[in-house]
């Protein structure tokens, strides 16, 4: 088995709030990591103390906090590759190619025994569309991986496609990623309101289990 896996994520942040314990575990693991960020984050809202700052400060600073918050996940000697396309978020609905032109480039360069996206039933707009067209992409080019979605606004409901992951270990590791994400944060706990459902996910979803864990990603096999 190929030890790389690949992580798509809408926005700069997606993927430490919704597998940033994950990470830290494969990390350990010695897999190789790639993250494609897609959109380029320009269009949020900012916050008080950001309100100053143009849209490309706010490109420079979001791209900027991606890169540092890998920084607690990884472990001496791992690999993580950051792929940041740069897109705004209403491109991918009229012209959907750019992005999906890059993410075949990026399938094509390597195997990947895992990929892991967004999970489709989330709210937030742009999460889905990047699911839809991460799917699409996976399916025309029959990619042989393991396909996952990972949580974000969204609880993904328990089934027998669901999988948790113990971040006990980790999910200090997490917080301290998602807390680099400050210009968000500042609008919305992110750092906060995830590691609490994770602690949620540990002691009320796994129904009469036998393995007591503390904290807990979960993931929907796609």
């Amino acid at each position: 088995m190929t030890k790389n896996i690949l992580i798509i994520s809408p926005h700069p942040d997606d993927d430490v709030i919704g597998m940033g314990g994950t990470i830290a575990l494969k990390a350990k693991q010695g897999f190789d990591i790639t993250i494609v960020y897609v959109t380029n984050g320009g269009g949020t809202i900012k916050a008080k103390e950001y309100e100053k700052l143009s849209a490309f400060q706010i490109i420079t600073l979001r791209k900027e906090e991606a890169e540092k918050s890998l920084e607690p996940l990884l472990v001496k000697d791992s690999h993580a590759e950051q792929i940041f396309l740069g897109l705004d978020s209403p491109q991918l609905y009229s012209k959907p190619e750019l992005f999906t032109n890059e993410l075949q480039k990026i399938l094509k360069q390597k195997s990947y025994s895992e990929i892991y996206m967004p999970y489709p039933g989330d709210r937030h707009e742009t999460h889905k569309k990047v699911t839809e067209l991460s799917l699409e992409t996976i399916k025309a080019l029959k990619i042989d991986a393991e396909v996952f979605a990972y949580e974000t606004w969204d609880a993904i409901p328990v089934t027998d496609k669901t999988v948790f992951v113990d971040i006990t270990p980790y999910y200090k590791n997490k917080l301290s990623a998602v807390s680099c994400h400050r210009s968000q944060c500042s609008i919305t706990p992110f750092d906060e309101g995830i590691i609490a459902k994770n602690r949620y996910n540990a002691i009320f979803q796994q129904i009469n289990s036998k393995n007591s864990i503390d904290y807990a990603e979960i993931f929907l096999k796609l």
